[in-house]
């Protein structure tokens, strides 16, 4: 540093000595007072420093000009002082002893001295002029001293104009651009851009801010009090933008949008699934709108019924933003429940959706909740209007709208109903919990018809499923899906009622004969014996030759035209729920098991109405039909299980008509005992035995063939269809019946004393009576009416032609498997049980026939021949009988008059006997 230093004050000092004039101690002893840091020129031009200016300038400008850079980098560097002390040495080392020299120098000294005159006139005559000249150089320099600084004042005062300008023109340009900014605002508002309008708002205000918050500008104050009010537009805009989007969406296009979705449900998804079940053989219990169903859906259908295809919601995106950004989103979202509630009750009309009235002093409102239970809907105006159209129309424009609000919450996140996403939900139950009672009202009070209730149901199951898909409630409106159910079996029950009771009132009581092969399989089919082989080989049997089919069944026409129609009616349960009744299946199967309990219910307590008769025929019709409905109502239960809605193989459903069809069997069979007791009682009574006779017959009284015919007619005809083990028990009944009477008249109605001629001819009564016991049991036996004698077939013939056709094995289900194992020993099994039942009335017989009553005392004779008879019995016979023996002689002499009787007389008397039964018969 100190080399550099020394090398430029060297270098500085060759220039300084070089130069034409040299400045002062003087001058450079001033220049020390010059500011390093400040402009030399302007110091220069004040009256502080003018000597030393003038000193100065007195200087060549070139070799002031040499000195520049050497000052200027001292003075940079601060080195000025030192510079000034250096050269002020080296001048005392210079010039030293230049004085010396030019002292000793003569020659020098003379012309110093010659100079020195010259020198001084020059010197007055310069200092003369040159003092002129630097006054009037002084006067110029102040005048343009001063002019250049007017000038530079006026400079200044230009230069801030300048600026102020320049200011006035950028806050000129702000404003603009803030008026450019309004108005680009209000073309927005105008063109509906809301958004883009707020943020121009936003910029203005920033703008507005930053740049005039200060200012006094009071159109611009004004401008920014108004931006609220352009805030406040927007956003009454927004809302109305709202109120048109709900119009434009909540309209008539509602009813549109749902009969839309309705109809690819109905029209397409329905039957492309059932098309589809049927190629792919599915079970059953895969229902429409499974997850099966749903799974295999044809996804180009559902996108033509989306929520975008509908609704447009451009309008609320926007609005939440804008209201967002004004931080007003609860005013935004107040606003909207009001004008939400407005159009729910608008859509939901005639149903009145919600009431305001006056609560309290304040005259403040309360809101009645809109899921109260409605009162009296008689004459409500929803009520005027409900049909099935109407309905239609109105779950529609329920759907459209549950759609169109799902879209919205989803769509703006729930941020319009505070996040609650269930609200659509709370809407349809609402509506649900009124909407229930009137719908409860017009199934229960307007649909009586099948065929409507067929359409409702399908209207409400169709809506049902577009709910179920968006995962909306639907407990209420399946419960009256199941109300339908019930109203639709109630109606098919009085009209199986009804029909029921036709056939019933129709039926003739006979066997069914059939003449056409086709309508046999048909009846054999849907009575469920296809599989009974017994009356398969007995039809073949029958028919043997081409000439023509002909066949008699057991039961009458009620039976299988009654089970062609319970079946029926159950298809008819099962496809009225098909496909449509998904959920609580056990409900469902428990409605249809007890509408068919109710119509078996229905068939047995109407035919055991008809038990109230007095025709043994029709009696016995009615069990041989009972037979046959128990059987129905097995294979019913079978089918029922096979077929169930729970489509569940392994279920086991069992009609209750099967224990009460029994029952009513039991009450057949004793309805027919009693008429046929009743009817031998009263034959009974028309029979004399004459207990005084003195005559010997040997035949049979007419009265007691009469009755016998009874018995042979009544098992040859009436009773020959009944099943076997009916016909034996009846017969055993009826013949044990018989000798209990016959024995009670024996013991009570006789006098106190018999003959011995009337207890002969009272055998001979017995006897015939005992004798018709083969016969009957052939009947039982063979099935037919070959065996039966001339007599009688010619009486049964008189009384009903039915023989003329083969008949089939009666009931063979019931006959057991005795009687088809080993019927020979059965039938004669029978025969011998049967002729017990008059041991009793044959040893009584034979007590009173004996010579000597005293025999009866011996024991081993009593145990012998007498054990079936009571000792007090035995002892009240014994006195009835006469103590006198007849002897053979009067014996022949008392039967000779009978041999002597007219023939006449005994024309008269069986004329007059057969009229009496013929009475009897007539008696209903």
């Amino acid at each position: 540093m100190e080399q550099e230093y020394s090398s430029l004050s060297e270098e500085f000092q060759k220039i300084l000595l070089t130069s034409s004039s040299v400045t002062g101690p003087n001058a450079l002893n001033k220049a020390e007072d010059i500011d390093i840091n400040g402009d030399i020129s302007d110091k220069l031009i004040t009256s502080q420093h003018a000597d030393l200016y003038e000193e100065v300038t007195e200087l060549d400008t070139p070799d002031f000009d040499k000195w520049v850079p050497f000052l200027r980098g001292y003075i940079e560097k601060g080195q000025l002082n030192a510079v000034i002390d250096e050269l002020e040495a080296s001048i005392d080392d210079n010039f030293n002893h230049v004085e010396y020299e030019l002292l000793h120098d003569s020659q020098l000294n003379d012309n110093l001295e010659s100079f020195i005159t010259s020198i001084s006139g020059i010197q007055s005559t310069i200092q003369n002029d040159l003092l002129d000249e630097v006054k009037s150089l002084r006067n110029q320099l102040n005048q343009s001293t001063n002019d250049l600084i007017s000038k530079k004042q006026s400079y200044l005062n230009n230069k801030k104009t300048t600026l102020k300008i320049a200011e006035a023109r950028i806050i000129m340009n702000k404003v603009v651009r803030l008026l450019e900014l309004s108005s680009n605002c209000q073309t927005l508002i105008q063109e509906r851009s809301f958004f883009k309008a707020l943020q121009s708002l936003d910029i203005l205000e920033r703008m507005y801010l930053q740049e005039f918050k200060n200012t006094n500008f009071d159109f611009l104050k004004e401008f920014y009090n108004s931006l609220p009010v352009l805030k406040s537009i927007i956003e009454d805009e927004c809302l109305n933008l709202i109120k048109n989007s709900f119009n434009s969406n909540l309209g008539k296009n509602l009813i549109e949008v749902g009969k839309s979705i309705f109809s690819v449900y109905k029209e397409q998804l329905y039957p492309a699934w059932i098309e589809r079940k049927t190629s792919m053989k599915l079970y059953s219990n895969f229902c429409f709108n499974s997850p099966a169903e749903i799974s295999t859906r044809d996804q180009s259908v559902l996108e033509g019924i989306t929520s975008d295809h509908f609704f447009s919601l451009d309008e609320f995106h926007d609005t939440i933003l804008i209201f967002e950004r004004l931080n007003e989103l609860p005013y935004l979202v107040s606003e909207f429940e009001k004008e939400y509630e407005f159009r729910k009750s608008k859509i939901v009309y005639p149903l009145s959706w919600k009431k305001t009235v006056s609560n309290n002093h304040k005259g403040t409102t309360t809101t009645i909740n809109p899921n109260s239970i409605p009162g009296e809907i008689t004459g409500d105006a929803f009520t005027e209007q409900m049909s099935i159209p109407f309905f239609f129309e109105y779950f529609a424009k329920i759907i459209g709208f549950l759609l169109y609000d799902i879209h919205l919450n989803n769509s703006t996140d729930f941020l319009l109903v505070d996040r609650n996403q269930n609200t659509t939900n709370e809407f349809w139950k609402n509506l649900m919990n009124r909407l229930y009672q009137y719908l409860k009202y017009f199934l229960n009070i307007m649909l009586n018809k099948e065929e409507e209730l067929i359409d409702f149901k399908d209207l409400l199951a169709v809506f049902i499923c577009i709910l179920e898909n968006y995962k909306l409630n639907i407990d209420l409106l399946y419960d009256i899906l199941v109300s339908i159910l019930e109203k639709y079996c109630e109606l098919k029950i009085a009209s199986f009622e009804k029909e029921f009771t036709d056939l019933l009132n129709e039926d003739d009581f006979m066997p069914l004969k059939v003449n056409n092969r086709s309508l046999y399989e048909k009846v054999i089919k849907v009575c469920w014996l296809t599989k009974d082989k017994q009356l398969h080989d007995t039809v073949m049997k029958n028919n043997q030759d081409n000439e023509g089919f002909s066949v008699i069944l057991p039961f009458s026409p009620l039976y299988p035209m009654t089970i062609t129609i319970i079946k029926k009616i159950y298809n008819d349960f099962t496809k009225f729920t098909n496909e449509f009744y998904r959920l609580n299946l056990s409900q469902i199967n428990n409605i249809i098991i007890n509408n068919m309990e109710a119509i078996t219910d229905i068939v047995n307590n109407m035919i055991r109405e008809k038990l109230d008769s007095t025709s043994r025929e029709e009696i016995s019709q009615i069990l041989i039909n009972l037979d046959y409905f128990i059987i129905g109502a097995k294979e019913m239960s079978n089918y029922m299980s096979r077929e169930n809605v729970l489509k569940n193989p392994d279920i086991e459903i069992r009609l209750s008509a099967m224990k009460n069809f029994t029952e009513s069997r039991k009450m057949a069979e004793t309805k027919l005992i009693e008429l046929i007791d009743s009817k031998i009682s009263d034959i009974l009574e028309t029979v004399n035995f004459e207990w005084d006779s003195k005559n010997i017959r040997q035949e049979p009284d007419i009265t007691i063939i009469d009755l016998g015919q009874f018995l042979e007619m009544m098992f040859a005809s009436t009773l020959i269809n009944l099943p076997y083990n009916v016909q034996t028990l009846l017969i055993f009944r009826e013949f044990d019946s018989l000798t209990r009477k016959v024995l009670e008249i024996l013991l009570t109605e006789t006098p106190n004393h018999i003959t011995q001629e009337s207890v002969h001819n009272f055998g001979i009564d017995i006897e015939y009576l005992q004798s018709i016991i083969p016969r009957i049991f052939s009947f039982s036996k063979d099935d037919n009416a070959e065996n039966i004698d001339s007599l009688t077939v010619d009486n049964y013939h008189n009384t009903n032609s039915r023989t003329s056709t083969p008949v089939t094995p009666s009931t063979p289900t019931f006959s057991g498997p005795a009687i088809q194992n080993n019927p020979t020993t059965l039938y004669e099994n029978n025969i011998k049980s049967l002729e017990e039942t008059f041991t009793e009335l044959n040893q009584c017989i034979e007590l009173m026939k004996l010579r000597d009553p005293q025999m009866y005392s011996d024991p081993e004779m009593r145990m012998k021949k007498f054990s079936r008879i009571k000792s007090e019995e035995a002892k009240i016979l014994l006195e009835k009988v006469r103590n006198r023996t007849l002897s053979n002689e009067e014996t022949s002499s008392n039967s000779d008059p009978s041999n002597d009787t007219s023939t006449d007389e005994k024309e008269s008397t069986i004329e007059l006997n057969t009229k009496r039964l013929a009475n009897f018969f007539n008696r209903r």
